[in-house]
């Protein structure tokens, strides 16, 4: 996670790369039928194109850099969770470790499907698998979205609420009988 804040350069980097891989995947999605199937190509490859950017971009940035790939770890969401969970109000206002999880499911899902998609332009036996992979791409984004609307509704839960749930939870913990 990064401790200083993002340039303006950065900013724009990773806004663009969102748009464009957003966007072409939704035109790719969308224009997988015969009729326009120059149009699924072009934004397939768009967004393959845009992927193998971000890679190469975040395999050179420096650490602190937003741009650096993300670095998925188990113990930094586990120690999260657990200060989450006994209402620690600095917590919920940090940046998540589950986003560097789902960044990488992201890009590895949708750079495997836009993959497959350049395959199977050589190899038709590769198009039902790309099909596949892709259906599995849109749900992996719904999932993004999902838990991008969640990490920010947890930023705006007031913190009367939050300690009043952990306070709850540790009486309700406190009752188990061993």
């Amino acid at each position: 996670m990064s401790a200083r804040k993002p340039s303006a350069a950065e900013m724009t980097a990773l806004l663009a790369f969102h748009a464009i891989v957003s966007g072409a995947f939704i035109v790719a999605y969308l224009t997988g039928d015969e009729d326009t199937y120059g149009m699924h190509v072009f934004s397939g490859y768009a967004v393959l194109i845009a992927i193998g950017l971000r890679v190469a971009a975040g395999a050179l940035a420096p650490a602190g850099s937003p741009l650096r790939l993300p670095r998925p770890s188990v113990a930094a969401v586990a120690a999260w969770l657990r200060r989450l969970v006994t209402g620690d109000a600095k917590a919920r206002a940090e940046r998540s470790p589950l986003t560097a999880w789902m960044a990488a499911a992201l890009l590895i899902g949708v750079g495997i499907a836009a993959a497959t998609g350049a395959v199977a332009d050589f190899f038709v036996k590769v198009e039902h698998l790309h099909k596949e992979i892709g259906e599995a791409s849109l749900f992996l984004i719904l999932a993004h979205i999902a838990l991008v609307f969640a990490l920010h509704g947890l930023k705006r839960i007031p913190s009367g609420v939050a300690s009043r749930c952990t306070a709850w939870l540790s009486n309700l913990s406190n009752r188990v009988i061993p």
